[in-house]
């Protein structure tokens, strides 16, 4: 008596597909969802956040983006990443127009003309931009963030003028940490950028009162504001934007692998 074997080509078949399910279900459990969260809910101020989850909470990084209304490439380059930055591991918070009202104006600040960088960390029982600081800060504390990256343009550059920031990142304290994170990340940026007035440098200078100071100051959470030159083309100053915090989220194992 003679046993029936399955055909060698189905053998195949199945051996195959074994295959391709055990790498296509690990990564579709770690597939991203998107959800939408507004602070200042029911105001002028009413403003969305942009939550990125995938299966593993941490680490979490908040993006925020339209402090000032008149930086432009901050806002673009944070509306682009929330709609096209694919990761597979951890939380992405994105803010792309903090000050929405100063955002759709074109304005640095918004009546009345207060700087919400610095009204930090906020208060519920203030005006109307330091409601939005303290709900901000409110985030940071609720979603128990891993870092702080705040988007910013300036009128010139630091190295012509150091009054202005323009290329720089700035960190709100010489702790060891966070120079060499900001040390290594502008290390990065420079990389392919050959005209010295357009190279990053590292700047220590604790700003009371903004997003950035408070985080670390007052929650211990490691944070740092990029700063491009509003002299140099938008396009340029976007793709600068783009490019800084895909460095972060890649150094933090969070940037979905390119297939």
């Amino acid at each position: 008596m003679t046993k029936n074997h399955p055909p060698t080509h189905f053998l195949k078949v199945i051996f195959i597909i074994s295959i391709l399910l055990f790498f296509y279900f690990p990564q579709t459990a770690l597939l991203q969802t998107t959800s939408v969260e507004y602070i200042c809910a029911g105001t002028d101020y009413e403003t969305p956040v942009y939550i990125i989850k995938t299966d593993y909470k941490e680490p979490t990084i908040m993006v925020v983006a339209g402090t000032h209304g008149n930086e432009k490439a901050g806002i673009k380059a944070a509306e682009y990443l929330k709609d096209n930055l694919h990761i597979e591991r951890g939380t992405l918070i994105i803010i792309p127009k903090a000050n929405i009202l100063a955002c759709e104006e074109n304005v640095r600040y918004f009546f009345p003309e207060i700087n919400l960088n610095r009204v930090y960390p906020g208060n519920t029982q203030g005006n109307s931009v330091e409601k939005l600081a303290y709900e901000i800060f409110s985030l940071m504390k609720t979603y128990d963030i891993s870092l702080l990256v705040d988007l910013h343009e300036s009128i010139e550059f630091y190295r012509k003028n150091p009054k202005n920031y323009g290329q720089t990142v700035v960190i709100d304290s010489n702790d060891d940490y966070l120079f060499e994170l900001s040390s290594s990340l502008v290390e990065e940026m420079n990389q392919e950028i050959f005209e010295d007035d357009n190279k990053y440098q590292v700047l220590v200078d604790p700003v009371k009162g903004s997003s950035t100071y408070c985080a670390y100051h007052q929650l211990g959470i490691p944070a740092l504001t990029f700063e491009t030159c509003r002299k140099l083309s938008l396009s340029f100053r976007i793709e600068e934007q783009i490019k800084f915090v895909k460095i972060i989220v890649s150094k933090w194992n969070m940037l979905a692998a390119q297939r």
